[in-house]
C-alpha cells in the first residue's frame, strides 16, 4: 500500500507519518533526504539538485514496494493532481493500491506560526506566501485520479 499525504506546510502530515511508523509503515520524507545529503543541514537545500532528490525518492519508494512493504509519502504538499500522479504511477507499476489522506487547511497564520518553530532559513513573510500559493494551487483529490480511498483528517 502507498499512502500519499496531502496538505499545506505545518498541517500535521509529518507528525501523523511519524506515528504510523510505529504501526510498521515506512515513511518517505523529502526533508530527511535533503538533510541527509547536506550533512544534517537542511538550510543547504539546492533547487538545482532537485533531480537528485527525486531520483533518491523514486529509488526508495520502488525498493519499499518491491519488498512488499507499505509506505507513506510525506513529501512536499502533494496539493496538485500532477504532483500526486507520480506516486500513483509508481504504485501502479508495482500493482499496489494508493490511498490519500488529506490534512485540514487552517487559517494562514496557524500554518506559518507552526512552521516558524523550524523556519529553515525562511522568513515569516516567505512562509506566508508559500501557504497562500498552496491554497491557490490546491486541487481536491478524487478517487478517479487512481486512488483506492481518499480520507480527510
Amino acid at each position: 500500500m502507498l499512502v500519499i499525504l496531502v496538505g499545506t506546510i505545518a498541517s500535521g502530515k509529518s507528525t501523523w507519518a511519524k506515528q504510523k511508523a510505529y504501526d510498521g509503515f515506512l515513511v518517505l520524507n523529502d526533508d530527511s533526504i535533503v538533510t541527509m545529503l547536506h550533512g544534517g543541514n537542511y538550510d543547504l537545500y539546492n533547487k538545482e539538485l532537485k533531480p537528485v532528490y527525486k531520483s533518491i525518492e523514486n529509488a526508495i519508494v520502488s525498493s519499499v514496494l518491491s519488498a512488499g512493504k507499505d509506505i507513506i509519502i510525506d513529501r512536499g504538499v502533494n496539493i496538485t493532481r500532477r504532483s500526486r500522479k507520480r506516486w500513483i504511477g509508481i504504485a501502479s507499476a508495482f500493482d499496489v493500491e494508493s490511498h490519500v489522506i488529506v490534512f485540514p487547511f487552517k487559517e494562514l497564520e496557524v500554518h506559518v506560526e507552526r512552521r516558524m518553530k523550524d523556519p529553515r532559513g525562511l522568513s515569516y513573510e516567505e512562509w506566508m506566501e508559500a501557504v497562500r500559493r498552496h491554497i491557490k494551487e490546491y486541487e481536491v483529490p478524487f478517487v478517479e485520479e487512481g486512488f483506492k480511498t481518499v480520507k480527510w483528517i
